[in-house]
């Protein structure tokens, strides 16, 4: 039996699929053999896709502003799904030009508490230089891959 976009009718060459190009295959005029091994094709990887895990996805960050005094601490909440679960962390979050390794998330993947830095690497061997206020793009990372970007505004 042929892997297929989720119909057993893979065999017989005829694609269920939202996947337009397999169901207009057969408008090109191919032979039933050529547009099977086509439609074959095509339903595999369509099913690699769908089995293959998403990478993290950022649904909200609050607070998504936060005021950031001198040695202050700072937490954010990120909520999404397919972060990387459990202690000790397997995130990574990127907050501007910061990285933060080894970010722990909830069992569920659904749920990361990062530390907004107060102080961010400066270039070469200059000491950590205060964050300064703006917006930051913060994305989370995991094996899977790089999440979408969600804005978080710092003021001093």
């Amino acid at each position: 039996m042929i892997a297929h976009c989720g119909s057993s009718r893979a065999k017989r060459g005829i694609c269920t699929s939202a996947v337009p190009k397999c169901r207009s295959l057969a408008a090109l005029g191919m032979t039933r053999r050529a547009l099977g091994v086509t439609i074959a094709m095509l339903c595999a990887a369509c099913t690699v896709a769908r089995q293959s895990p998403a990478g993290p996805v950022i649904e909200s960050v609050r607070p998504d502003s936060v005021m950031l005094a001198p040695g202050a601490v700072v937490q954010v909440v990120v909520r999404g799904r397919g972060f990387a679960p459990g202690q000790p962390g397997r995130n990574t979050v990127r907050f501007g030009d910061a990285t933060i390794t080894n970010v722990p998330a909830s069992d569920d993947g659904r749920e990361i508490r990062v530390v907004i830095p107060d102080r961010v690497d400066a270039r070469g061997d200059a000491a950590p230089m205060p964050l300064e206020a703006g917006r930051y793009n913060l994305r989370v990372e995991t094996s899977v891959g790089l999440s979408n970007a969600v804005s978080v505004r710092v003021d001093r």
